[in-house]
């Protein structure tokens, strides 16, 4: 099993680094925003946003809500559970601000000439906005924890 640590960790380092990449909103000449792996041609500005990491369990880590048998969190873990909840809410809080902006698409045409938004937006930003009240409830629980 040990022999295999050194292979465990090249394939973590590997996953968390393979899905890093850079992302570009533009804002086009009639305002519209957009958003692409490169800066959109005939931008009238670009920049890269910096998107926060994915929130991807490994195998084998537990949502955090897990505890030990008698009850108590274990000691000295509880301060590193709080830090890691509250980077896990900023950057869900992240996300949904970057996930708010609408990117072109995200509009459709109605009958009566005006526009409304697709299900596919009001979609993303419910999944967001889910991801921000699970990280809310992991730093509550967190703190929770710490004061027993």
């Amino acid at each position: 099993m040990l022999r295999h640590l050194p292979l465990l960790f090249a394939l973590a380092l590997f996953s968390t680094t393979a899905h890093a990449q850079a992302v570009f909103r533009s804002v086009m000449p009639d305002g519209k925003i957009v958003y692409g792996d490169a800066p959109a041609p005939g931008a009238k500005e670009a920049k890269p946003v910096n998107l926060p990491p994915p929130n991807i369990a490994t195998p084998g880590q537990s949502s955090g809500s897990a505890s030990p048998a008698d009850g108590a969190a274990p000691a000295g873990n509880n301060a590193a559970e709080i830090a890691a909840a509250r980077q896990n809410l900023d950057a869900a809080q992240k996300a949904l601000a970057a996930g708010r902006e609408q990117r072109e698409g995200d509009r459709i045409g109605t009958a009566t000439g005006g526009s409304r938004l697709t299900d596919d937006y009001v979609q993303r930003v419910k999944a967001l906005e889910d991801g921000v009240t699970a990280a809310q409830n992991q730093l509550d629980t967190a703190q929770r924890n710490a004061g027993r």
